[in-house]
């Protein structure tokens, strides 16, 4: 159980990472796009469309945050009641509360702005705390005196 809530604490981690690079990579795309002469409006928006080729990262975005990361944190906070570890379903709360303000703030930040701001910091903050999850597993497990698992070949 401990490995499974380190992985998934380290998933979490990778998932925003991914989350902030198709984000850049979409809005980067955008950008040439419009510069280049096209033009974003509702009826853009609306259409649905792969206008220019890295809108695909909006995709991955939005998908990644409202299906995901939430799962990956909805089962590391399962998990954490049956890993017996020091603060680890504190841990998984957290990061299972960070999640939603996190989405929350995504959602709405679209009729309200600096609410993106706000989406940005949340996802330093995830990332924090999912590293720090992975990281501590290890380190009760080694003050606890438990031995490590080493393979040789």
């Amino acid at each position: 159980m401990r490995s499974a809530y380190r992985t998934l604490a380290y998933v979490i981690a990778a998932l925003v990472v991914v989350q902030s690079m198709s984000v850049v990579f979409a809005l980067a795309g955008e950008s040439r796009w419009i510069s280049e002469g096209g033009v974003m409006d509702k009826a853009v928006v609306e259409a649905q469309e792969f206008v220019f080729p890295e809108v695909l990262g909006f995709l991955i975005h939005g998908i990644n945050g409202t299906i995901l990361i939430p799962l990956a944190a909805l089962i590391m906070l399962i998990l954490s009641f049956f890993t017996k570890l020091p603060g680890a379903v504190k841990w998984a709360g957290l990061i299972l509360l960070l999640v939603a303000v996190q989405a929350n703030l995504g959602f709405f930040s679209h009729s309200m702005p600096i609410l993106g701001a706000l989406h940005g910091l949340v996802a330093l903050l995830l990332l924090g705390a999912a590293v720090y999850a992975g990281l501590r597993v290890r380190d009760t497990a080694a003050a606890a005196g438990e031995p490590r698992h080493v393979t040789t070949s």
